[in-house]
């Protein structure tokens, strides 16, 4: 008899799709406009705290079953963790959704998750938060419909994307197949809009089914990237030297260098 907790195969594609992104986001911290040193702690509290609760655990939870569910999944386990001082985890395991005229789901083993690394302390003002998810998926699914949503809803200033078809499955005369889907790089499931906005590169080893992608941000807006409470107002020559600094942190991130 099969155990009440365990899911049946049907179908099962013997494909794997592994997804994952390296998001970073990069804050500039005005504190040599504050004057107090009190109130220069302040403002680096109140971003480690902007951090926390915005990437929070519950918070990546629900930003998880939002792409579980954008891709045809369903959640069926989460797993979540905050850490101190700054940092969170969250792991979904999740299936194939049944059709609506099929008597039998679809249900393969994939999973989604997502670890947060926010710099605990600012390198000349600038503090870089990082993002890593992992979505692998078996069937049908395919994790390449999700990438817009996810670069949109973490702001990202600089992406770096791996994608790999892993495995093989048959087809009904038996015959092996080693991706079940046509690709020719990862920036062709990019919209237009993520195209005007980023810079992209592709690297390809479709021999292997390996895709590579690196994005980073064209154009500086200061109030993506400046964080502080207050409206501090700078001078042209400041705002200059703020959005070197930050297209310098852009370009080291790209680079990886």
């Amino acid at each position: 008899m099969t155990p009440k907790n365990k899911i049946p195969l049907y179908g099962f594609n013997n494909l794997t799709k592994s997804l994952s992104f390296s998001l970073y986001r990069v804050h500039y911290l005005p504190l040599n406009r504050v004057t107090e040193q009190q109130a220069s702690s302040t403002l680096s509290n109140d971003y480690n705290n902007y951090i926390n609760q915005t990437y929070s655990s519950e918070q990546l939870e629900v930003l998880l079953n939002k792409v579980c569910h954008a891709i045809g999944g369903n959640v069926l386990n989460v797993a979540s963790q905050n850490y101190s001082p700054q940092g969170a985890s969250v792991t979904l395991m999740i299936s194939e959704e049944a059709k609506p005229e099929s008597l039998i789901a679809h249900l393969d083993k994939s999973h989604l998750c997502i670890h947060t690394y926010p710099e605990e302390t600012t390198q000349q003002n600038i503090a870089i938060f990082r993002a890593d998810i992992e979505l692998s998926t078996c069937g049908i699914i395919s994790p390449l419909s999700v990438l817009d949503y996810v670069i949109d809803a973490f702001s990202a200033d600089v992406v770096d994307i791996d994608y790999r078809v892993r495995g093989m499955t048959r087809d009904k005369q038996g015959k092996k197949h080693f991706s079940d889907h046509d690709i020719a790089n990862i920036s062709e499931y990019l919209n237009a809009n993520t195209h005007a906005s980023y810079q992209i590169k592709d690297s390809v080893m479709a021999c292997h089914n390996l895709y590579h992608c690196k994005l980073s941000r064209k154009n500086i807006d200061l109030n993506h990237h400046i964080f502080s409470e207050q409206n501090l107002l700078f001078s042209t020559t400041e705002k200059k030297q703020i959005s070197t600094k930050i297209m310098t942190e852009l370009a080291e991130l790209s680079a990886g260098k």
